[in-house]
């Protein structure tokens, strides 16, 4: 028999052979699902040995990731800007670059005033939002993924956040009769020749229609630049997020669909990651 430190090491040896670049903290995670316990919890049962039936719930978690899969739809969750979120197959993962508009958004939101969240995906963005604001503030996501919504829904019910309203449908089709304050927005942006330069666990398994955007990546952006006014109040606000390399091309877009106060934000990596207007 092995301590849990040494099936921690071999674990980690496992993964990397499999080309995980996160061996470590994946077997980690992984180990802490098989035996139920966090992260503190595991450190502090490094001397004890692991038995059969252990070995036995974590030897096919161990599998998948080697497989490719990632390691927030093995366990099924995420924590994504302190909250909690179920993911799985047919949602896209949500990623700490998207943390900087969240904060962004909290702090341009006016205090009233609906908020509408397109290509909502998991409803990351919006659960974020809810759990940073004072009361219930009227919110809608829209997704063109019945996938997507799926477990948006399974979040809103896990959350308790039943105000939030989730709808399907292309970008601002299903609200095109509403206005909003703030509209935030996480779209594809990626380009087929990129994708392919992608980890397989990534590339191999996230919906790619969360992912790929045209030939250039902005063609979501582009659409978004062009309609989401009709459903914006006069001076409302738009977050969307874009790549790192799209900086230039986003505000350009931007500027040249009329909006006002246009700017580019980074993350908290320092990389451009979202471009900011306002309807004048």
């Amino acid at each position: 028999m092995k301590t849990t430190q040494e099936i921690l090491s071999d674990s980690a040896t496992y993964l990397e052979r499999h080309g995980s670049e996160s061996s470590r903290a994946d077997a980690e995670w992984l180990m802490c699902e098989a035996l139920d316990v966090d992260k503190l919890e595991l450190y502090m049962q490094f001397d004890r040995l692991l038995g059969d039936a252990e070995l036995a719930r974590l030897r096919p978690l161990l599998r998948r990731r080697a497989a490719g899969e990632p390691v927030q739809y093995i366990v099924g969750d995420v924590t994504f800007h302190s909250v909690e979120l179920v993911v799985g197959p047919g949602v896209l993962i949500p990623r700490p670059e998207t943390e900087r508009l969240v904060d962004e958004a909290l702090q341009r939101y006016p205090g009233e005033g609906a908020i509408l969240d397109v290509c909502t995906g998991s409803g990351a963005i919006l659960f974020a939002m809810n759990n940073g604001l004072d009361g219930p503030v009227p919110m809608i996501g829209v997704d063109a993924s019945a996938d997507a919504l799926a477990w948006a829904l399974r979040n809103r019910e896990l959350l308790a956040a039943e105000h939030i309203d989730f709808l399907q449908g292309d970008l601002f089709g299903p609200v095109a009769e509403q206005k909003f304050v703030l509209i935030t927005a996480n779209p594809p942006y990626i380009t087929s020749c990129d994708l392919e330069r992608l980890p397989n666990n990534v590339r191999g398994f996230e919906p790619h229609e969360a992912l790929l955007a045209g030939d250039d990546g902005l063609a979501v952006i582009r659409r978004i630049a062009m309609s989401a006014a009709a459903c914006l109040c006069t001076g409302g606000q738009l977050l969307c997020e874009i790549g790192a390399a799209q900086g230039e091309a986003a505000q350009r877009i931007f500027a040249d669909a009329g909006w006002a106060d246009v700017e580019i934000l980074t993350d908290y990596a320092r990389r451009d990651r979202i471009v900011a207007a306002r309807l004048g």
